[in-house]
């Protein structure tokens, strides 16, 4: 494949994800005000009827967004309060045991404790120097704390995008033998084939080997690593497997490493993914785990006062580049809940 068809192919992705959001938030935001919503979107089809299908989404779209805009969300909120917070681009690198850098905008330079760059912050992603060899450096750790995320790029060309509440320890170089780091938290991993040299990402309560592949990992619940395959093949091990064969995924799948068993089920991927594309896509999802993702994403504290709300079930899309006001007003609307700020935490009751 040459490289202009490659960029063609490339387009019309970026083209059908664009689509396929709008799509989304218009099915989504029709739930709101459902005559209103519907008597825009006909006057949209009727007025582009001839237009291509991705013209008349985007259509549809634009116009439940003006409805929105103009008013729908019926929440207020000041930069004192809690629902004002937005998650960012940040982190903060541990090297050489006693160096750290606050990743933010800015782009910096990562230096070895000799004073030569090994890697550099451009436009929000970490990326190491791929020709580089840093003789007898430490491992290096990226903690992202709540509220952040961040995206680094390995010496090998791995691409990771870590999620908030997250650790990731590496070497700054790969040697000649298996790539190996070791993650607490979540990640979305895209690893640079080679076959020679497998990658294996260490959890807490399991290990992933690939040679070449994309795939979600996720430690958040205690006692268990969750892996959801996009593409590719994962072999998945247990930290104490003993007898157990490693388990190997097929794109669509997923694996929970728990209580000294690997569980494999398909899944609708997009419910695990979708945070590395700026939103989470939600299928009739219970809302205590909607919340741990909003508390973690916005740095913030939530309660349940009634524990049964827990349960309650939820579809949309929620935008993860707007405030916690945005978001917790569509699940106000759609899940009849209330979210309350009480000093610095946010309570949730029945309407």
């Amino acid at each position: 494949m040459n490289q202009e068809n490659s960029h063609k192919i490339n387009k019309n992705l970026s083209l059908l994800l664009r689509w396929y959001r709008l799509k989304r938030v218009n099915e989504f935001a029709a739930q709101y005000d459902e005559d209103r919503a519907w008597n825009v979107i006909q006057q949209r089809i009727h007025q582009r009827k001839r237009n291509r299908v991705f013209t008349i989404y985007a259509g549809m779209a634009a116009s439940v967004l003006l409805i929105l805009g103009a008013g729908y969300f019926y929440s207020t909120y000041d930069d004192q309060s809690l629902f004002a917070h937005q998650g960012e681009q940040k982190a903060v690198l541990l090297v050489d045991r006693n160096k750290s850098y606050q990743l933010l905008s800015k782009n910096e330079s990562i230096l070895t404790e000799n004073g030569t760059p090994i890697a550099q912050t451009t436009k929000n992603v970490l990326r190491y120097d791929t020709d580089h060899q840093a003789e007898g450096t430490d491992k290096h750790t990226l903690n992202i704390p709540r509220g952040g995320e961040y995206r680094l790029v390995l010496s090998d060309g791995t691409r990771i995008h870590a999620n908030a509440e997250s650790s990731l320890t590496y070497p700054p170089t790969f040697g000649n033998g298996k790539r190996e780091v070791y993650l607490d938290g979540e990640a979305f991993f895209e690893v640079a084939k080679d076959s020679l040299h497998p990658f294996i990402v260490t959890t807490p309560y399991g290990s992933i080997e690939v040679t070449g592949t994309r795939f979600n990992v996720n430690t958040y619940r205690e006692n268990r690593t969750t892996v959801t395959l996009e593409e590719g093949s994962v072999r998945v091990f247990h930290e104490d497997a003993g007898e157990e064969e490693p388990k190997l995924l097929q794109p669509g799948e997923q694996a929970i490493i728990q209580d000294k068993a690997i569980l494999t089920h398909p899944v609708q991927i997009q419910e695990y993914i979708s945070w590395t594309n700026g939103i989470y896509e939600y299928s009739n999802t219970p809302l205590d785990v909607i919340v741990e993702q909003l508390s973690r994403w916005y740095d913030v504290d939530m309660k349940f006062i009634n524990p049964k709300l827990r349960e309650r079930k939820f579809a949309g899309v929620i935008f993860r580049d707007q405030p916690l006001q945005k978001a917790v007003d569509v699940l106000s609307k759609i899940s009849n809940v209330r979210f309350e700020q009480k000093g610095n935490i946010i309570e949730i009751t029945e309407k």
